[in-house]
């Protein structure tokens, strides 16, 4: 028995791979906002306002965001009514699957403001949102409408385009 090695690992529940996942599309949401510059007419005074519509998925992966800096400013995180004047006031939006069925509601809503929108609902950078979370064979990646945020004001960095798996 002095040679046995015996290893073993507990089976990672779908609950704990979902906790890392939206750990790690926390990280992203941060680093996608470092990376973007919005028009000097919609600079904000006050907080960076951080939303998401719907549902949380994030739980406790977004626990101590507030006390984070965007652009110098400390991150609010809020979590808006699905209208117009609330959403209309975040700097970056991050729609729920929950809401996978209210998204041209909810863009609707925000048109012609500069909001930086997430999610990861499939389809969401065709159907005009800006960053879209998409599983590449097991990695997190994302896809960016970069058309779309140039029509909103909003210039991405050359670094995070870059990194995208697709820009359209």
């Amino acid at each position: 028995m002095a040679g046995l090695i015996c290893c073993w690992s507990a089976p990672i529940s779908r609950a704990e791979q979902a906790d890392v996942e939206y750990k790690v599309k926390a990280a992203f949401l941060l680093n996608f906002a470092r990376f973007v510059t919005w028009p000097a007419a919609a600079e904000r005074s006050g907080p960076f306002s951080l939303c998401i519509v719907g549902g949380d998925p994030f739980g406790d992966a977004l626990s101590g965001i507030e006390a984070k800096k965007v652009g110098g400013k400390n991150v609010q995180l809020r979590f808006p009514a699905a209208n117009a004047k609330e959403l209309g006031q975040c700097q970056m939006l991050f729609v729920s699957k929950s809401e996978a069925a209210n998204i041209a509601k909810i863009f609707k809503m925000i048109d012609g403001k500069s909001v930086v929108t997430v999610s990861d609902v499939p389809g969401f950078s065709d159907a005009g949102g800006i960053f879209e979370f998409k599983d590449q064979r097991g990695r997190l990646s994302f896809m960016v409408n970069n058309s779309k945020a140039k029509a909103q004001g909003l210039n991405i960095s050359s670094s995070l385009l870059n990194l995208a798996v697709d820009v359209l």
